[in-house]
């Protein structure tokens, strides 16, 4: 005789064997997996963070012994650096996955446009507004020592000149901070984040090998248009040839030696290493200018606030990028991968080129030192600001995803099952048929 109820605790006792060894393999899976010891979990996490890391201790450490660094920089070292730095970017250089990006092609230029145009013309003109830098004011005030300030006046035509210091720091400052808003996007920060994300890696690899080429070029005009300097004259020309010397030709040497037989294993084999030797070049750069600029005194008026308050003012400027970028994705209708590629790269700089700018451009050693001290903060602010954004995008999608797909097997499921009990109420109405 048919037994519904024994058919139902069979079925039971077979899921709870089934829960039962599911249970006990997750029990052996986790006693069989080896505990990570300490310093290996340490390694790992200063390998993950060695640029910030290394950036906030050489910039320390330039700041309060600035022996070593003054003392390197006497030699062409940040030439050096930067050659290496970029010869290092060429032979890192993946051309083989960008031809999907072509199919992209609406967000690519929307992307360029950006990134070469729209983001440093915002960033520039905003910050002029900023009261940066010592101002000169005229004291004709008299008291007690009215004989001194007459024969002073006399001596400087009547009046007393006096510089009153901005909370915000010096004149430098505003120029390091318009200087790293004109430089194209991250040259693999970005990709890695876009990937993160789950956006269009592709088109992101393909815009910044497209913005880092086209910035040679566009870069001193873009300063020579948008930016002014008392006292100092930027010639353009020379400007471009030491970007083509020091950017583009190890850029295109290091590409050229990926197809020598041999440097593509080798770069595979020890990749790790040669990435903490490119981002140890790139810390090198500032660390330079920050020692020569704190031998000479430069940093004596840069308070707390100020870099507070310029760490807060790039952080803002990035979300307006990031704001304003998104509106325009979402208006031309283009696919959520290019919009996160979009969103996540074109509102990113730089920190190379900014400072290899800024290394090349005709200011003291001194001057260059404070202008990258805010590129520095600026940079591993958006940094940090930006892998917070990525992976709560990222959890709110999946978040969304499992929800979606939860909802879809509930109704799958009650549909089956309303199915069944038709089919049970049919049964039921046949056996009672047949025993009447």
């Amino acid at each position: 005789m048919w037994d519904p109820f024994a058919i139902s605790q069979s079925k039971m006792a077979s899921d709870s064997d089934i829960l039962t060894n599911d249970l006990e393999e997750e029990q052996e899976v986790s006693v069989t997996l080896p505990k990570v010891p300490l310093y290996k979990r340490a390694l790992n996490f200063l390998f993950k963070n060695y640029l910030p890391i290394g950036l906030i201790f050489l910039v320390f450490f330039g700041i309060l012994v600035p022996a070593p660094g003054v003392f390197l920089s006497k030699y062409p070292t940040h030439y050096i650096c930067i050659v290496g730095l970029f010869l290092h970017s060429g032979i890192k250089l993946r051309t083989g996955e960008i031809k999907d990006a072509f199919r992209a092609y609406k967000a690519l230029l929307l992307q360029i446009i950006i990134i070469m145009f729209l983001t440093p013309l915002i960033g520039v003109k905003l910050t002029e507004l900023l009261p940066f830098g010592g101002r000169v004011e005229k004291d004709f005030s008299n008291g007690q020592n009215g004989t001194m300030n007459s024969t002073r006046e006399k001596m400087n035509d009547s009046h007393v000149e006096k510089t009153v210091h901005s909370v915000l720091g010096p004149e430098a400052f505003r120029t390091g901070i318009q200087m790293y808003f004109i430089v194209p996007c991250t040259i693999s920060a970005g990709v890695v984040l876009v990937g993160q994300a789950g956006g269009n890696a592709a088109l992101a690899l393909m815009t910044t090998v497209i913005c880092n080429l086209m910035a040679v070029f566009t870069v001193p005009l873009m300063i020579k248009w948008l930016m002014s300097f008392e006292g100092v004259k930027i010639d353009i020309v020379q400007l471009l040839i030491k970007l083509i010397l020091t950017v583009l030709v190890p850029l295109l040497v290091g590409k050229g030696m990926r197809y020598i037989p041999k440097v593509k294993p080798f770069v595979k084999k020890f990749s790790n290493t040669l990435k903490i030797l490119s981002i140890t070049l790139l810390i090198m750069v500032p660390w330079l200018k920050v020692s020569v600029s704190s031998q000479q005194g430069a940093f004596n008026d840069v308070t707390i606030g100020g870099i507070f308050a310029i760490l807060g003012w790039g952080l803002f400027l990035h979300l307006v990028f990031m704001g304003l970028i998104l509106a325009v994705s979402l208006l031309l209708c283009i696919e959520k991968p290019a919009v996160k590629c979009l969103v996540i790269l074109a509102s990113q700089k730089s920190l190379t080129v900014a400072v290899t700018v800024v290394a090349l451009l005709p200011f003291t050693g001194a001057e260059q030192g404070i202008m990258a001290l805010p590129m520095i903060i600026i940079h591993l602010g958006i940094l940090v600001l930006d892998s917070v954004i990525v992976t709560i995008w990222h959890n709110w999608e999946m978040k969304r995803k499992i929800i979606r797909e939860t909802s879809g097997e509930v109704i799958m499921k009650s549909s089956d099952e309303s199915d069944q009990c038709l089919e049970e109420n049919d049964e039921g109405k046949y056996v009672e048929i047949a025993l009447n």
